[in-house]
């Protein structure tokens, strides 16, 4: 397939794929409808096998059902694309895979068996690396990081963890440093793309990014009371909005308050009626959302729109799942659109 076949190819299935995101109407009726009978709109939205209305179906296989979902429709896109941008989607599902490796070192430091902790797995099917039934058989923490040590894909990140983990022996440093690694590996491929996409790739990548560097940096500071050092370590090495320079200052303060008065716009503006760390989370999340809706309406024949419909699909799943769980719940519809990360129903 030539470059410029590959890229309507593209265009052609982000557009089809897009056409399945959930609407507003679509969103509040899937709260809205008695648990059962949301068959219809699920379909609507590409969402096959889910059967909310079945007890017998734990929440843990419609988990994995819906991840199953977004990596089909990840396999699809990289179809059409070059080595180093197929790289990039590729990493982009890894995310998922590094949640089996927080739930086996999680499990290692709990003292879980082996059958416990791959009761928890998430299955990749063809994006699967790690390889984890040896890890399974390991007998602690340092044994499975030596092993990923020893010649796998997730050298680099296994000695990075390894480092924290014996400076701090906290599941939360584990978690950490997985999540710094990766995310400075997604800035780093998202750097290597080059032509039309580059840009808007940038901006999406930039905005989880930043992002996530204050989200954690709050966290690490106000919530688990790390030093200003020990917080500026583990944030992301790699920033857009928020700068290097900005996060090291901001890391030296001591309260919410102060933290949100310092912040540089346009996080300023929009963080302005934040009173906690969820409400930032929140609003940035939003805030990213937005952008990926403006990069899909606008951008075309690109890496980029695939990425922002892959953002949109991921968030539209978990709204989803947000939904059943909170109706099962038995929760009311405005507890249900907050959990979603909906701000409210529509008029």
């Amino acid at each position: 397939m030539s470059d410029a076949a590959g890229y309507a190819y593209l265009h052609g299935r982000t557009s089809v794929l897009a056409a399945q995101l959930l609407s507003p109407l679509q969103l509040e009726n899937l709260i809205q409808l008695p648990l059962g009978q949301e068959t219809e709109v699920l379909l609507a939205a590409g969402i096959t096998d889910f059967h909310p209305g079945e007890t017998a179906i734990s929440p843990r296989t419609r988990e994995q059902r819906l991840i199953t979902i977004l990596l089909d429709e990840l396999l699809v896109l990289t179809r059409a694309v070059t080595s180093g941008e197929r790289d990039f989607l590729i990493y982009w599902a890894y995310r998922f895979e590094l949640s089996n490796l927080k739930t086996l070192l999680r499990g290692k430091l709990n003292g879980q068996d082996a059958a416990t902790i791959r009761e928890e797995f998430v299955d990749m099917g063809s994006f699967a690396r790690l390889p984890l039934e040896t890890l399974l058989r390991t007998e602690d923490v340092a044994e499975v990081l030596r092993q990923l040590e020893e010649g796998t894909a997730f050298a680099d990140l296994a000695r990075q963890v390894r480092r924290i983990f014996e400076e701090r022996h906290e599941p939360f440093a584990l978690d950490a440093a997985i999540d710094r690694q990766y995310f400075a590996g997604l800035a780093k491929r998202a750097r290597s793309i080059k032509g039309g996409a580059s840009g808007p790739l940038r901006k999406l990548v930039g905005g989880i990014i930043d992002r996530l560097n204050l989200v954690w940096l709050l966290r690490y500071r106000l919530a688990y009371g790390l030093s200003p050092a020990e917080t500026y370590y583990l944030l992301i090495p790699s920033s857009y909005r928020l700068s290097r320079q900005v996060l090291q200052a901001l890391s030296q303060l001591n309260s919410f308050e102060e933290i949100m008065a310092q912040l540089p716009a346009p996080f300023s503006k929009w963080l302005a009626q934040a009173n906690n760390t969820t409400q930032v989370t929140y609003i940035l999340e939003r805030e990213s959302w937005r952008l990926a809706e403006s990069v899909l309406r606008r951008s075309a024949f690109n890496l980029a729109r695939a990425f922002a419909y892959l953002l949109l699909r991921e968030r539209d799943l978990r709204r989803v799942r947000a939904a059943i769980k909170g109706k099962r719940l038995k929760l009311a519809p405005e507890l249900i659109r907050e959990a979603a990360g909906i701000t409210a129903a529509p008029s």
